[in-house]
């Protein structure tokens, strides 16, 4: 169970349904547990909100944003995985300054995350390996669906990111998969009472709490 620390803002916590939960920590627990799920759900469905996060980098002392594709999210060892090739500008951005974060906006719930993580590039060792496996696959099931379709000149239903082209062409040389070690998630969710913040140091002992709005 999260470690609940005390709200800075009692009128943002009393505005919550505290009433289905046993306490203020279980509620922020319920909370972590669907920013999680959300993070899964960005990796298994291609539209969803999460599939596609703006990754924002250091480029010359000022912020620089693009959207990628979420390849794999692991909440036991609070990472996820983006891949990349690794001539582009985020690879040098991240091998430079490592400290990056991740924005991701699900309009159904209605909530932002705001994730903080320090990424480490793998080229040549096991784990860039699964990674690009990983890409092959998804790579093959989307020729399997561009023939499934009906229409006979149906292209590939491609990402938005920079290694689909990688993949088709087998320049495993080239590919480099990004792992993002999370230290923290901000959570905030619109609502009509106003905006709803949290924040979850993660670690060993995750800590939930409180922002101000």
């Amino acid at each position: 169970m999260l470690q609940a620390m005390p709200s800075s803002s009692p009128g943002v916590v009393e505005a919550l349904p505290l009433s289905r939960f046993d306490d203020e920590a279980a509620f922020l627990d319920y909370l972590l547990d669907d920013v999680w799920d959300i993070l899964a759900q960005g990796v298994r469905v291609r539209f969803a909100a999460a599939h596609t996060p703006t990754l924002a980098t250091v480029r010359r002392g000022v912020p620089a944003v693009r959207t990628v594709v979420l390849r794999g999210v692991s909440r036991s060892n609070a990472m996820v995985f983006v891949h990349a090739d690794r001539r582009s500008g985020k690879v040098q951005e991240l091998k430079a300054q490592p400290a990056c974060s991740l924005h991701i906006f699900d309009a159904g719930r209605r909530v932002q995350l705001r994730i903080e993580a320090q990424a480490t590039v793998h080229v040549d060792d096991a784990l860039a390996d699964r990674e690009w496996t990983r890409l092959q696959d998804e790579h093959r099931a989307q020729q399997r669906r561009a023939l499934a379709a009906a229409a006979p000149t149906a292209a590939p239903d491609v990402d938005l990111d920079d290694v689909d082209g990688l993949a088709e062409a087998g320049r495993r040389a080239d590919f480099a998969a990004i792992a993002l070690h999370v230290t923290a998630i901000e959570w905030q969710q619109v609502s009509s009472r106003g905006p709803r913040r949290a924040r979850f140091e993660i670690g060993k002992r995750p800590r939930g709490y409180w922002l101000e709005a």
